[in-house]
């Protein structure tokens, strides 16, 4: 395509009556910087680093709003949307092409986690899902509504997101009377204190027919997780591998020896530095089929450091694994470079967008993550951009009554903005085929 100005719709533009981002508004969260909580090493509360964390967790009042837009137009049905957007009514309101791009994504991963549940309705201890950076999102509350159209039992969902987002979005349930026939009233739990963490709660479903349904949201900077797996990644190839049972968390925290000794190539003993408990996520169980969501969530941090964690979860989840991944591609392109240049304007950046910027990457991505590669227990990678997931995923019918509701004055502005974002997936081990 041409690079010329007016071919290209700007993101800042399209963001609608009020705040909010192109369809990449991320439910950061969960990201801030290490040393403290919320300051950077040695930072304080008005430093930089602070600031742009505050940015980032920002993104996550973009969604919420857009979110409630779509709702509130009729793209979806989610009636828990209003609890969680800081805007009045009518305020929210988004371009159409912002509100399409919401309704493909929202759709497009609940096609996923359904698919991922029915495979493992059988599964006799229950199925987890866990979300990274899932701020307000209310996916959890329309799973276990007692009006889903599917009973979901024994599924326990994990969020995890800095201590102040999970801090709020207790608060919100606490305070929703509406929500009291969805989930127990929230208790706290005391968990990850040495890994900076905070704010973490549990609440039991309460619908007959999600018998055994738990959501279990978890105060943790996401760093910490890496730190704490990259230690193992360096020492993994010199320890077998954790029996089923073994405590979660990270396989370079478990040590064979005690006291925090170790053997020489001499075979004497060597005392090592005291190192933090192993880090820990309550309920987390390594031996469940598992399904990882990040929805624009780890492209805000460093390329490593996202490895790293999906590592944790590849490492200890024992059973079968898999795993959604929503973020922008192509930044090198005119669209590209501007998208990029208008994220920069808000002081945001997207560090893993120089790293995985083609459908390609983020499909080798995984593949390097271990999924797709089980042998004859099964597995694959897939991705499909916005514009793939619209075409092909919704039904003419469906097209039309969204187009019914706020008709595109470009559908080149939506090919090239929904053709910059992507939804790859894969899955490993028996029991689970996310192969549509």
């Amino acid at each position: 395509m041409s690079g010329t100005a007016p071919s290209i719709p700007n993101l800042l533009s399209l963001r609608g009556r009020i705040g909010g981002g192109g369809i990449n508004q991320g439910r950061y969260r969960g990201v801030i910087r290490r040393g403290g909580r919320g300051h950077g090493p040695g930072g304080a509360p008005g430093s930089a680093s602070a600031a742009h964390d505050a940015t980032i967790q920002g993104t996550d009042t973009d969604a919420a709003v857009s979110r409630m837009s779509a709702v509130q137009i009729g793209y979806l049905d989610d009636p828990y949307a209003e609890l969680f957007a800081q805007s009045g009514p009518g305020a929210a309101r988004r371009l159409p092409i912002i509100n399409r791009g919401t309704y493909a994504r929202t759709t497009a991963i609940d096609k996923l986690v359904d698919k991922f549940l029915d495979d493992t309705e059988r599964s006799p201890e229950g199925r987890q899902i866990v979300s990274l950076g899932a701020g307000t999102d209310t996916r959890s509350l329309r799973l276990f509504s007692p009006s889903a159209p599917t009973p979901r039992k024994r599924v326990i969902y994990h969020e995890i997101d800095f201590p102040a987002m999970c801090e709020k979005k207790q608060r919100i349930v606490r305070g929703a009377p509406q929500l009291r026939s969805i989930l127990s009233d929230p208790e706290s739990v005391d968990e990850l204190s040495q890994h900076g963490g905070g704010n973490s709660w549990h609440s039991k479903v309460v619908a007959e027919k999600h018998e055994g349904s738990e959501l279990w949201v978890h105060g943790l900077d996401l760093r910490a997780i890496a730190a704490a797996q990259q230690p193992s990644q360096q020492q993994q190839q010199q320890q077998p591998p954790l029996p089923l049972g073994a405590p979660v968390g990270s396989r370079g925290l478990h040590s064979a020896t005690t006291q925090d000794e170790q053997q020489t190539e001499e075979g004497t003993t060597q005392q090592q530095p005291q190192q933090k408990e192993p880090l820990t996520l309550t309920s987390l169980n390594p031996n469940l089929p598992t399904l990882l969501i990040s929805e624009c969530c780890l492209c805000y941090l460093q390329h490593s450091a996202a490895s790293s964690i999906i590592s944790f979860f590849t490492t200890t989840i024992q059973s079968s694994l898999g795993i959604v991944i929503y973020e922008p591609i192509k930044p090198d392109d005119a669209f590209g470079k501007m998208m990029v240049s208008n994220l920069a304007a808000r002081e945001i950046k997207m560090p893993t967008l120089e790293v995985y910027k083609e459908a390609e990457d983020q499909e080798r991505r995984l593949w390097e993550a271990g999924f797709g590669k089980d042998g004859e227990k099964g597995g694959g990678v897939k991705s499909k951009t916005i514009e793939q997931i619209w075409e092909e995923w919704t039904s003419q019918e469906e097209k039309e009554r969204v187009d019914a509701l706020g008709g595109l004055d470009e559908v080149e502005e939506w090919q090239l903005l929904a053709g910059h974002y992507i939804v790859v997936w894969g899955w490993r081990g028996e029991g689970i085929d996310l192969g549509i």
